[in-house]
């Protein structure tokens, strides 16, 4: 059952997870997001047949940019609170409190903005009506944000992963049944909106928490400082998943870009799914030692044996198989190539271990090394893709796979070793001790 006493001091730091612990956590996001792409699959085949080519445009239009300004929202104002201190968690939340607020305020703001713009530049006036209205979701966040990062800090990945998986089943069924009622592109947006309280009411039942007005509130600045090279890497890493597609698309055309976005999505697809479950599931047991190096280190050490090396055992068999199950599930018409699909999968087993150091920098402190190592990751892989593709699409494959795999590699070699050096007094990131 969930914890519903009220947060004054702060909940108590996340236990030491064992891999068992640790793989069952997995294993619960696991299914929440079998049951997320179950429904997902029925509503793609759904619209495919149910909506034009031109209110899918529209509706992409409208999602791609709230998508990335989300990215804004998930600022690293979150992840401060998760590793804060007991002592200093409800200054802590009071003054993340208000950041959310005034960040999904701004956000909002932006939306209406960049829709009116798009509305101008393309004539499309219902793309605008859209965008203004995902962004009520912003507006929404700031009520349930804080009880969730409460829940994470505690570990209760049970809860995380049955509120998102109730919302994502609902928001796909929800799509479902507004295709099927006529309502065009607003079908794909007008879920995303009325599923946001689903989430709200998940994490005000799974976590009570009100400000305390008695708490000393943790300046802003220390925050901000901490915050923004983390939304300096998740804004690298949002471009960099969008970049290269419309590098394909630029220099190799269009039906190369369809080609390639289906290669990616077969091969990466998984891999990003992973991501995000470690991501839940690492990130909380590392904010819980962020003051005591030694331990965040021996607890890296072990994620990495235990469970993110595993995990890219899983996606090197993925990459094995891909001459078996590109034809089988997604035709015939794609067996010349599921080499490439095997190939991405090769370079993306890396992206689990980077992922993991770059985590752990975070519980650290070190998100200024983050933000450069993620920068420089994202530089050479398309670099990489863009040197590669001077010979095809095959060459861009094989060039960013190889760009992608030895720089992700290599960064989480670094991280590890800046981790060490916490450990040894050889640090000398001026945020590591921040919030």
């Amino acid at each position: 059952m969930a914890d519903r006493t009220a947060i004054e001091v702060g909940p108590p730091r996340a236990t030491a997870q064992t891999p068992d612990r640790m793989w069952r956590f997995i294993a619960l996001y696991g299914m929440s997001e079998m049951a997320q792409r179950v429904t997902r699959l029925a509503t793609t085949v759904l619209l495919a047949r149910t909506m034009s080519a031109v209110d899918l445009g529209i509706a992409a239009m409208a999602i791609t940019c709230f998508e990335v300004m989300r990215v804004v929202a998930n600022s690293g104002i979150a992840q401060a609170v998760i590793r804060a201190t007991d002592a200093r968690l409800a200054g802590t939340c009071v003054t993340a409190y208000r950041l959310f607020w005034a960040v999904c305020i701004a956000l909002t703001a932006a939306q209406l903005a960049v829709g009116a713009g798009i509305g101008a530049w393309t004539g499309h006036w219902d793309v605008m009506a859209m965008i203004a209205c995902l962004g009520g979701v912003y507006l929404m966040m700031p009520m349930g944000i804080i009880q969730c990062c409460l829940i994470q800090r505690s570990s209760r990945h049970g809860t995380m992963a049955a509120v998102g998986a109730t919302q994502a089943v609902t928001d796909n069924l929800l799509t479902i049944g507004l295709a099927l009622a006529g309502f065009g592109a607003w079908a794909i947006v007008l879920p995303k909106l009325l599923t946001c309280p689903i989430w709200v009411a998940g994490m005000r039942r799974g976590q009570v928490w009100t400000p305390d007005r008695s708490a000393i509130a943790v300046p802003q600045s220390e925050i901000v400082r901490f915050a923004l090279p983390v939304l300096g890497a998740e804004m690298v890493t949002t471009l960099r998943l969008q970049l290269d597609k419309m590098m394909v698309g630029a220099m190799l055309g269009i039906e190369a870009l369809g080609i390639y976005y289906f290669i990616f999505n077969a091969g990466i697809g998984l891999t990003l799914a992973l991501t995000g479950v470690l991501s839940n599931s690492l990130y909380p047991h590392f904010a819980s030692v962020a003051d005591a190096p030694r331990t965040l280190l021996e607890r890296l050490d072990r994620s990495l044996l235990t469970t993110s090396l595993p995990i890219a055992g899983v996606v090197v068999l993925q990459a094995a198989m891909a001459q078996v199950y590109v034809p089988l599930l997604f035709g015939a018409q794609w067996t010349a190539y599921a080499w490439m699909v095997g190939v991405l999968c090769l370079s993306a087993s890396t992206k689990l271990l980077s992922d993991s150091g770059s985590l752990a920098l975070r519980a650290a402190g070190a998100t200024r090394f983050d933000f450069a190592g993620t920068l420089v990751v994202t530089c050479a892989s398309l670099t990489g893709l863009a040197a590669g593709m001077m010979f095809g699409l095959a060459g861009g494959v094989i060039a960013l796979a190889v760009a992608s795999g030895v720089s992700q590699l290599g960064f989480a070699v670094m991280a590890r070793q800046r981790v060490a050096g916490l450990v040894y007094g050889r640090s000398d990131e001026p945020d590591a001790s921040a919030v």
